[in-house]
C-alpha cells in the first residue's frame, strides 16, 4: 500500500459543543486518548465502560491469537472512564479483535448474567469490517475473551455478509425481547439475535428502500407494546449518495416485524439513540438521537479535520425533532448512564477511515 499522508493536528482540536439552556455539557475525555470510542455502558460504581475499535498493538504486548480462537489480527480494546474522565484499560489493545459495541448481560440471559459481550470484527481495518462478525463473551472478573457466536450471512445487500458491525444490545428484562442479544451489521442491513446457547440468526433484514440500513437500537414501550427502536439512515451512511430528510427512526416488534409507522422522520444520518430517564430534567422520557449531520466521509480526510456538523436531536412525544446539542463531528454512541447522557464521537477517524489517530472524544450531558 502506498504511504498515506498523516492526518493534520486539527483532528486533535478541542470541540466546541453548544447545548440547550437548562443542561450542562462537559468534555469528559478530550481528543488525544481514544481512537474510536463507540458505545458506553454502566461500569462499576460511577464508572463508564466503553469500547474503542481503533489503536495498534505495540510490539511485545502479547498475542491476540490464543485469546480469540485463531484470530491473529487485533486492534482496539475496552476501557474504564471514571467520573473525572480518567481512562484505564480493561481489555488492552492486542487482546481482542476490534470491538464495535459492547453490552452487559441481564439476568434473563441465564448463567451469563453480568458478563460483557462484544461485537467484533474478525480482524483489523476495512478487510475485517467486510467479513462476518463474531460475538465474544468476557467475565469482568478476569476479562478473558471467549468466542460465543458468529453471525451467519443474510439477505442480498453487501453479498449478504454480516459485516460493518455497529451496535449490540440485550433485550431488557421483563419485556418480550428478554433473553436475547441483538447485534446490528450495516453491510447487509441486518439485525441479528443471539440466544444463551450461542446460536445466532438474522432477526430482521431490511431490503426495502425505506426503512433500511439499521445502525443503532434501543427499546421502549409504545402504546403499551414492547418495541425495538432502530435508527435507520436509509442509505445516508453510504459514501456515494445521501438524500436529505430521508432517514427515519423505525419500530420493530418482538417477532421481527418492521412497522410502517415511524417514531420520527426527516432525519439526515442518525446513529446512537436512547430514551432519557426520569432524572434528565424537563425532557425525561424523550428520545435522544445522535446524528452525523452529513455523510460519513470514506476515506476520512487528511488535509483537514471533518466538519463539525454532528448534533444530538431530541424527539418529543409527538414525534417532532429538535436540535438539542451541536458541535460534534461523528457522534456514534449515545446512551444514558444513570442520569448522564454519554456521547462518543469518533471524530471522522473510524476504523474504515484508514487513519490511526487518537482523536476521538467523549461528552457528558446532564440536567442543570
Amino acid at each position: 500500500m502506498a504511504e498515506q499522508k498523516p492526518a493534520t493536528k486539527e483532528y486533535l482540536a478541542t470541540p466546541n459543543i453548544t447545548i440547550e439552556s437548562g443542561y450542562n455539557v462537559r468534555l469528559l475525555v478530550p481528543p488525544g486518548t481514544f481512537y474510536d470510542p463507540l458505545f458506553p455502558i454502566a461500569g462499576a460504581g460511577d464508572d463508564i465502560w466503553l469500547n474503542d475499535d481503533g489503536g495498534e498493538e505495540e510490539e511485545g504486548e502479547g498475542s491476540a491469537e490464543s485469546a480469540t480462537s485463531g484470530q491473529s489480527e487485533a486492534g482496539g480494546g475496552i476501557y474504564c472512564v471514571d467520573r473525572e474522565g480518567k481512562v484505564a484499560p480493561l481489555v488492552p489493545v492486542g487482546k481482542i479483535p476490534p470491538p464495535t459495541a459492547i453490552d452487559r448481560a441481564p439476568s434473563s440471559f441465564g448463567s451469563f448474567a453480568g458478563h460483557i459481550f462484544a461485537l467484533t470484527q474478525p480482524k483489523k481495518g476495512w478487510a475485517g469490517a467486510t467479513e462476518n462478525h463474531t460475538v465474544l463473551r468476557m467475565d469482568p472478573t478476569n476479562w478473558e475473551p471467549i468466542r460465543f457466536a458468529e453471525f451467519p450471512s443474510a439477505g442480498t445487500r453487501g453479498k449478504g455478509i454480516a459485516g460493518a458491525g455497529v451496535d449490540l444490545r440485550f433485550g431488557p428484562d421483563g419485556t418480550a425481547f428478554a433473553g436475547r442479544l441483538f447485534g446490528v451489521t450495516l453491510l447487509n442491513n441486518s439485525i441479528y439475535e443471539v440466544t444463551p446457547d450461542g446460536k445466532a440468526r438474522a432477526f430482521v433484514t431490511m431490503e426495502t428502500a425505506r426503512p433500511r440500513q439499521p445502525v443503532a437500537i434501543t427499546f421502549a414501550k409504545i402504546d403499551g407494546e414492547d418495541r425495538m427502536i432502530a435508527s435507520t439512515p436509509n442509505g445516508n451512511f453510504s459514501p456515494r449518495r445521501q438524500v436529505p430528510s430521508f432517514a427515519t427512526i423505525t419500530q420493530i416488534t418482538p417477532d421481527g416485524r418492521v412497522l410502517p409507522e415511524f417514531i420520527a422522520e426527516d432525519l439526515l444520518a442518525p446513529s446512537g439513540l436512547d430514551y432519557a430517564p426520569a432524572g434528565f430534567g424537563k425532557y425525561s422520557g424523550d428520545l435522544f438521537v445522535a446524528d452525523l449531520g452529513g455523510m460519513m466521509p470514506t476515506p476520512a480526510p487528511r488535509d483537514s479535520a471533518p466538519p463539525r456538523l454532528g448534533r444530538v436531536l431530541r424527539v418529543d412525544k409527538g414525534g417532532k425533532t429538535h436540535i438539542f446539542a451541536e458541535g460534534f463531528a461523528t457522534p456514534m454512541g449515545l446512551r444514558f448512564i444513570g442520569n448522564r447522557m454519554i456521547v462518543c464521537d469518533v471524530n471522522g477517524d473510524y476504523i474504515g477511515g484508514g487513519i490511526e489517530l487518537a482523536d476521538g472524544f467523549v461528552v457528558e450531558i446532564t440536567a442543570s
